[in-house]
């Protein structure tokens, strides 16, 4: 099985991010707070939404909260950080903003709900209307990304690829054999993320949503034990 989705969406943010990079400069501030005022309150409003379908608040709590310490202990942020300074020493990038754009772009692109349920509707019901909505939603964000940040954006679309196009391969063998449940408290604490993503596009406050990831894996081993 070929995941085109993922590749759809790669090709998306490439694009997205280059034109972004392109017309960076010709942009207004204004313009560019106001594209990411707009973009803040569309996630919020989104991740509020996905956040509600939740069965069990004791479950999302309970993943986000462990998923956050296992994550902090770990130093995710720091490590994708790293990731980031190495890539733009190794690209020569002049560009101060490279690193944040890299860290960005990946949290935004991979912590979402639709990279998790795009995956799945691919690998499961051999669709591909979510991540094609998704790829045309991260080709706009890119945009407005990649005015601000540069060309460091254009590095997401590697691990969104890899990562997207990773579980759709799982999900297609293993077939329909997902609980409902296990779907719909992924999808809930997909949409916490989100909804920190949210906050900081909005810069209300910093909140270190890579060091969170682990809170997916949790959430998927608590759904199937206990509902």
């Amino acid at each position: 099985m070929i995941p085109w989705g993922a590749i759809l969406n790669a090709v998306a943010i490439l694009g997205g991010g280059g034109l972004g990079a392109t017309l960076g400069r010709r942009l207004p501030e204004h313009v560019r707070a106001c594209i990411f005022q707009g973009l803040g309150l569309s996630v919020l409003a989104v991740g509020i939404k996905l956040s509600f379908q939740t069965t069990s608040p004791a479950i999302l709590i309970t993943s986000i909260v462990c998923g956050g310490m296992i994550g902090g202990a770990l130093r995710l942020e720091d490590r994708i950080t790293q990731v980031s300074q190495w890539l733009k020493t190794r690209l020569h990038s002049n560009n101060p903003k490279f690193s944040d754009g890299v860290a960005l772009s990946v949290t935004v692109f991979c912590c979402g709900s639709l990279a998790l349920l795009g995956p799945l509707d691919e690998g499961v019901r051999d669709s591909t209307t979510l991540l094609s909505t998704k790829a045309f939603l991260d080709g706009l964000t890119t945009i407005a990304f990649g005015s601000v940040y540069g060309a460091g954006v254009l590095l997401s679309a590697v691990p969104v690829l890899l990562y997207e196009g990773a579980l759709t391969l799982l999900f297609h063998h293993l077939g329909g054999s997902i609980p409902t449940p296990v779907v719909t408290e992924l999808s809930a604490v997909g949409g916490v993320l989100t909804i920190g993503i949210g906050i900081n596009l909005l810069e209300l406050r910093r909140i270190a949503l890579p060091n969170m990831l682990p809170s997916l894996a949790i959430a998927v081993v608590l759904s199937s034990l206990y509902l």
